[in-house]
């Protein structure tokens, strides 16, 4: 099982831990907030 990777949000600089291939880590966003913030 593939372990959790700490990533920090492109956004707010959050660190958050993630699976390395989850939506959150490729993305780069702690939440679907900060997601849609940066999304002009």
């Amino acid at each position: 099982m593939p372990e959790f990777v700490s990533i920090t949000c492109e956004e707010c600089g959050d660190e958050f831990r993630a699976y390395p291939d989850a939506n959150a880590a490729e993305r780069g966003f702690c939440s679907p907030a900060c997601s849609l913030a940066n999304a002009d």
